[in-house]
């Protein structure tokens, strides 16, 4: 029963139509457009503020630090997740 739910969502998103892609790429058009371009726009900020940050102060710690923490939460997360899902379906 649980594989039946599972092909039918799959084959609604990933079918023919392939309905997740064209919602993705809506979503991401949508945010760019109604956030002012923030990902292009600050590009060359994001990459200063982590090459200037490498050294942490006694009050805390970097922002180099605290984005790869914040990098490696999300990708472990997901991969037990992910790997959960696996299993539990065969």
């Amino acid at each position: 029963m649980l594989n039946d739910i599972v092909a039918f969502i799959n084959n609604i998103l990933w079918g023919n139509g392939q309905v997740l892609i064209y919602m993705l790429l809506i979503c991401g058009i949508w945010f760019t457009i109604r956030l002012g371009g923030v990902q292009i726009k600050h590009f060359g900020h994001m990459f200063s503020l982590l090459k200037g940050s490498t050294s942490s102060n006694k009050e805390g710690i970097s922002s180099f630090q605290a984005l790869c923490t914040s990098l490696s939460a999300r990708v472990g997360t997901g991969n037990l997740a992910g790997v959960a899902v696996a299993i539990s379906l065969g």
